[in-house]
């Protein structure tokens, strides 16, 4: 189980906020979690496609289309997207990068009194939730 309480927070690539990395393939992918304390661009990750899952409500615009997200709301994105947050509040973010063409990843939000199901990557506790992390190979 990956907890993000228990990794120190790193800048992002374009300084504008940080992340805690939980766990990574350097070049295949790589698991984090956000703190979303200010509106803020995202960093580019030419190449990568991204999962993002809102842990809070917050605003998220991705190449001029606005899209409101509450907390378990995902939205895909290419890594070299254009893609800044707006935010009412400070939250955070479960993000899931993979190498494009490599793997698809999916996300599944359930209650910590669940059984864990078979076949994920990892598992990521988030307090009130566990997120279960999938990767579907696509090469």
């Amino acid at each position: 189980m990956l907890n993000p309480s228990e990794v120190a927070p790193v800048p992002w690539r374009n300084g504008a906020g940080t992340t805690r990395e939980l766990a990574a393939d350097p070049s295949r992918w790589r698991i984090s979690v956000a703190d979303l304390l200010e509106d803020a661009p995202f960093s580019a990750f030419p190449g990568i496609d991204r999962l993002f899952t809102a842990l809070g409500p917050l605003r998220l615009t991705v190449n001029g289309t606005v899209t409101d997200l509450e907390r378990g709301d995902q939205l895909r994105f290419a890594g070299e997207d254009t893609v800044s947050v707006t935010l009412d509040q400070p939250t955070r973010a479960l993000n899931v990068m993979t190498r494009r063409g490599l793997y698809r990843a999916e996300v599944v939000l359930r209650s910590p009194s669940e059984r864990s199901p078979d076949g994920a990557l990892a598992s990521v506790d988030l307090g009130e939730e566990i997120a279960d992390i999938f990767l579907t190979t696509l090469a």
